[in-house]
């Protein structure tokens, strides 16, 4: 029993940390309805800077290239000066992302503040990564860690200060926001922003204050975490997972609720560490980073109905739809533009579009899920590497031909697409963001750590596909890269773009627009919203599984880093930012955008750029959120100002289509539901 006692007190260190994050969450919901997943990112950017200031005395500025050190001291700072200083920063750097990237998003669709926010989360995170490097490092106590004895066992005294702070905290901000005048004009900023408006209450400035507030809690649990936990960029920016966990139970409103619910939920990560060598029949690894995906699946099932959105003024609308026109010859000129293109290139180049066309299929499963139904999943890339595993089992394990071995591997995605969907028939936007979300974290801890199933740090390898006999591989000897390898990722991309395109001109598509448009005047006409939704997450993943195994065949070796959970931000990143709406976003995505496509690979060669890919893009898509969140494919498309060159050529060879797209602009205007009609 002792032991147990030990490891329920050691949890509330991780506990301390998940509740001051949920904290700092509330906070912004309830004063913007932004859910940031950047929390956990400015609390890795703060311990970096706590610790830089506290090892040599430098000021971490937040940017890369240039000067970004501002030596305040000739050695290492000590703890108050350098914690005073570091609480400060990381307030200045909350009021700077309000002013810069939220102040403008409070009356924007949930789906582009959702976007905004993971492309702060990209961008922080890629800083870090380049300024300190992605080798975890540890700090010096910052509390006293003397242990105490409580019932014959030694704690550290440290998770008990932890423990304490998040009660303090707690319980200040529950008092503040019940009875002074801020909390007041806060929560009727929240509840009704024109009516105060109308008495003189300024919903920007209230919301800039609540924003610093929350930064400023996020930077306090980054510092005193750092102790505990080995400091480096992607743990600490996942900690949003279970912090998010904890905000659910707290319903978004209640900080009291949240704080216990963060405390206990690193308690019962903590024990389940402890029962893992008791109960031999348990899942040695990933267990204890699974829980907050099931505390916020049941979360979000059972309380979806009291999970409400903020009120709200004026329109919201999604990102306007394309609607493709003559697929099969659109498709058949595409064809032959890529097989130009394939054979003009040689050596990396060509190998960089083969990546952009893979890029390519899995971004089609965006533009179905998130384009088509305005579902966001924050999962596709590990809908994808499921599919990439499992093809090197049928391949390899089981001999199982090219294409059977493939089309197997995509079916074996559709269950787990389900199962992620099945939340999505009671909440939506947002909300289904964060399940998503915590559904690529737990199958990063579960599954992609399964020695068993993905090899380990090695990977799995896979042979090359091969049809009557022929080697379509990407390599054969010294043959690398060979074009019959592109041939087949043509045939079978602009295949399933074909697929997608006919999809959008059903009547099967017109129903999903239909539930995207408002899902309870399409149930009032007789669309089943329910089956409509998992059939699209069941598409999306069947697409993403194709993708997956596509990616397998290119790189030959596939291991678990390539599907976690930052590839699949980056993928919205770049979906969003080109155009999640269309099909011509997708091959946006992946010709400029992906991190190893060829426009990309082409800079990083003449200008040695293509470490920034990930900063850029995660600029790049709030800053899309902001200005344009049609994304660059409704540029291409002509419909901001006079049509580019590439839409006169269009209407040339393909004279119909000015006509269909402006009858159908004008059928089918795209809205978002009125506030009445959101869950």
């Amino acid at each position: 029993m002792s032991t147990y006692l030990l490891f329920l007190m050691l949890g509330l260190g991780a506990g301390s940390v998940y509740a001051l994050l949920g904290l700092g969450m509330v906070l912004k919901y309830r004063s913007t309805g932004v859910v940031d997943f950047a929390q956990g990112a400015v609390a890795m950017f703060g311990a970096y800077v706590f610790l830089k200031l506290r090892t040599t005395g430098e000021l971490q500025l937040p940017w890369v290239a240039l000067k970004h050190q501002v030596p305040l001291s000739s050695h290492g700072m000590s703890l108050w000066p350098a914690l005073l200083i570091t609480l400060v920063y990381g307030t200045a750097l909350g009021l700077l992302i309000f002013v810069l990237v939220y102040r403008p998003l409070l009356r924007a669709a949930p789906l582009t503040k959702v976007c905004a926010s993971v492309g702060v989360m990209l961008a922080l995170t890629a800083i870090a990564v380049l300024n300190f490097g992605t080798t975890a490092v540890s700090a010096p106590p910052i509390l006293p860690s003397r242990s105490i004895k409580i019932a014959d066992v030694q704690v550290p005294s440290d998770r008990l200060y932890l423990a304490g702070i998040v009660i303090v905290v707690a319980v200040a901000l529950s008092m503040t926001y019940r009875w002074t005048h801020f909390g007041l004009a806060t929560r009727a900023g929240a509840e009704n922003e024109t009516g105060a408006a109308l008495i003189g209450i300024s919903g920007s400035s209230i919301a800039a204050r609540n924003w610093m507030i929350a930064t400023l809690l996020a930077t306090l649990s980054g510092v005193l975490i750092t102790p505990i936990s080995s400091l480096d960029p992607t743990s600490y920016t996942l900690f949003v997972v279970p912090a998010l966990g904890a905000v659910l139970i707290g319903r978004f409103q209640s900080f009291w609720i949240t704080a216990v619910a963060g405390l206990g939920l690193g308690v019962v990560q903590s024990e389940l560490i402890k029962l893992q060598t008791v109960w031999s029949w348990l899942p040695k690894q990933g267990l204890s980073d699974g829980v907050p995906f099931l505390i916020i699946l049941v979360t979000m099932t059972l309380s979806a109905r009291r999970l409400g959105a903020r009120g709200t003024t004026g329109a919201l609308r999604n990102p306007s739809l394309g609607r493709p026109t003559r697929p099969i010859a659109t498709s058949l000129i595409m064809f032959v533009l890529g097989f130009i293109v394939l054979v003009s290139l040689h050596g990396f180049l060509r190998a960089a579009f083969m990546a952009s066309l893979v890029t390519m299929c899995i971004a089609f499963s965006l533009v179905v899920l998130t384009g088509y139904v305005g579902q966001v999943s924050l999962a596709q890339m590990s809908f994808a590497g499921i599919g990439a595993f499992a093809l090197t089992h049928y391949a390899d394990q089981y001999g199982i031909p090219f294409p059977i071995s493939l089309i197997m591997a995509a079916l074996t995605v559709v269950p787990i697409g389900i199962l992620i969907g099945l939340p999505a028939l009671r909440v939506r936007g947002v909300n289904l963001a964060v399940v998503t979300l915590a559904a690529a974290a737990a199958m990063d801890a579960l599954v992609f750590s399964n020695v068993g199933f993905t090899g380990g740090l090695g990977g799995r390898s896979i042979g090359s596909p091969h049809l009557f006999g022929f080697n379509l591989g990407i390599s054969e000897g010294r043959n690398y890269p060979r074009v019959v390898f592109g041939v087949l990722l043509l045939v079978i991309v602009t295949f399933v773009g074909y697929c997608v395109a006919r999809l959008r001109t059903s009547a099967t598509g017109r129903m999903l627009v239909a539930v995207r448009s408002n899902e309870r005047a399409a149930s009032a006409v007789g669309i089943r919203v329910a089956p409509v939704k998992l059939y699209v997450f069941a598409l999306s993943a069947f697409i993403a599984g194709i993708g997956g195994s596509l990616l397998a065949y290119e790189q030959g070796t596939v291991s678990s880093a390539s599907f976690n959970v930052q590839t699949s931000l980056a993928l919205l990143a770049v979906a969003y930012v080109a155009g999640i709406g269309r099909i011509a976003g997708a091959v946006i995505a992946g010709l400029m955008f992906a991190s190893d496509g060829l426009f990309v690979s082409f800079l990083d060669k003449e200008l040695h750029i293509g470490q920034y890919q990930t900063i850029v893009a995660g600029i790049a898509l709030a800053f899309t959120a902001i200005k344009n969140p049609d994304g660059v494919a409704s540029e291409v498309a002509g419909e901001k100002g006079p049509a580019p060159r590439i839409v006169r050529l269009r209407d040339r060879l393909l004279p119909h289509a000015r006509t269909h797209d402006a009858t159908d602009a004008a059928v089918a205007p795209e809205t978002t539901p009125t506030p009445a009609s959101r869950v």
